[in-house]
């Protein structure tokens, strides 16, 4: 799942789609209101469906495991999924908040004007082809809130020391609220999300993937 305004022909998902293909089938979740998905983005209240839709589809094509992966915004609605509807074989969230509506750096204030105000939400329908809902006081429970409900589903995190979008704080608390359940890698060279994904670190998070998906012995 990419980013919020990620989409499938971004040229960064792209890129990342390549790379993760060389270890397993991949299969790009357009989050609602993004890219050639319908609806407008409900930033995190419904995107939980979205998710399940893929895991469906994944195991009507006959896949026994199945594997979720999201960054930031997606990485946040993975999470969730992983916690409320216990489909998936592991899940891996890389730059990912542990909280809804954070505002805790500056250009997390910036993107909530884009989301809060009217002007915002022209350029972020115009510009970042993000359709948005309109406001609502409803607020789903964060990840950080429904991380010890995942377990015992294996969880990797991974973050960025150079993020500039959300602080170290929050892979750390998301991990100790999984407790041992929780894989975490804190890359010094890494700064946010897909669009800045070092190519090493994108062919380690594959290999990471097609070992989670790897079949069971039984």
């Amino acid at each position: 799942m990419p980013g919020f305004t990620g989409h499938a022909r971004i040229a960064a998902v792209r890129r990342l789609i390549v790379r993760l293909r060389r270890r397993a089938d991949v299969l790009v979740v357009e989050l609602r209101g993004h890219g050639r998905s319908a609806g407008r983005s409900t930033m995190g209240v419904e995107e939980v469906a979205d998710v399940a839709a893929g895991v469906d589809w994944g195991r009507s094509q006959g896949y026994e495991r199945v594997v979720t992966v999201g960054f930031s915004f997606g990485g946040a609605v993975v999470l969730c999924h992983a916690a409320l509807r216990k489909t998936v074989d592991a899940v891996a969230a890389v730059s990912t908040p542990s909280r809804w509506f954070v505002r805790d750096t500056p250009i997390m204030r910036a993107l909530h004007v884009l989301v809060e105000s009217l002007p915002g939400r022209v350029v972020a329908r115009t510009v970042y082809k993000v359709r948005l809902a309109p406001l609502t006081s409803d607020i789903p429970p964060s990840p950080l809130e429904l991380m010890p409900r995942i377990a015992p589903t294996p969880v990797l995190l991974v973050h960025g020391l150079i993020d500039h979008y959300f602080p170290i704080e929050h892979p750390l608390a998301l991990a100790a609220a999984a407790g041992d359940n929780a894989t975490v890698w804190l890359e010094p060279d890494f700064a946010h999300a897909e669009n800045r994904l070092p190519v090493a670190l994108a062919d380690r998070l594959g290999r990471w993937l097609s070992e989670a998906a790897a079949p069971v012995n039984r």
